[in-house]
């Protein structure tokens, strides 16, 4: 999601270096990697590139930032549970309890990212942010999208399926890391499975 990320990756792949390099491994290991490519109907070294780059750019540092996998369910459902049980307890007016749990967990999360985004990037700001960010979508199979029409209007979309509470969490994320570290206002909308950005940035 960065705003060279085009151009970058067409320079970077006539850039980037490689070598050969031999490993021993495991012939049951290399059996299932190779069905593997097979049904992804791409070579086996490609995939074995696409693994290794996943490990380098995410999982090793999934541990050491306290990240943990959490099943997609569960996060589409957590809150809404949430809500159903505050309702079957007779509370009133849930909607806003709602709405001040997703701020916060936003706010919670923004506070986190910087340090995490130190450890992994060693430099914090927009589009380091918005970079880890789209790794992380990647890696969660969430879809992620950014163009720039004219000269200076970005637009985000987030797709994620995971219900319209994840959607106005996204949106107030965005919110903080735009008015934060850009110093501007994003205009964002929300469907129950998806969240648009637009923000102009010079």
């Amino acid at each position: 999601m960065s705003r060279d990320s085009e151009g970058q990756e067409a320079n970077s792949s006539l850039s980037k270096k490689t070598r050969s390099v031999t490993f021993r491994i495991d012939s049951t290991v290399i059996d299932e990697l190779q069905g593997e490519a097979d049904t992804r109907e791409i070579s086996l070294n490609v995939l074995v590139n696409q693994v290794l780059k996943r490990y380098a750019e995410w999982d090793r540092y999934e541990s050491k930032i306290g990240m943990m996998p959490v099943p997609k369910l569960m996060l589409s459902t957590l809150i809404d549970k949430a809500i159903s049980s505050a309702k079957t307890g007779g509370i009133k007016e849930v909607e806003i309890y709602r709405d001040l749990i997703v701020k916060e967990a936003a706010q919670i999360a923004f506070n986190l990212m910087k340090d995490s985004v130190l450890f992994m990037k060693k430099h914090y700001n927009l589009w380091v942010v918005l970079s880890v960010l789209e790794e992380y979508m990647k890696v969660s199979g969430i879809k992620a999208d950014h163009r720039i029409e004219g000269s200076s209007k970005h637009v985000f979309v987030v797709q994620h399926e995971l219900g319209e509470n994840w959607s106005l969490f996204t949106k107030e994320l965005l919110t903080l890391i735009f008015q934060n570290l850009a110093k501007v206002k994003a205009e964002i909308h929300t469907t129950p499975n998806t969240t648009i950005a637009e923000v102009v940035l010079r």
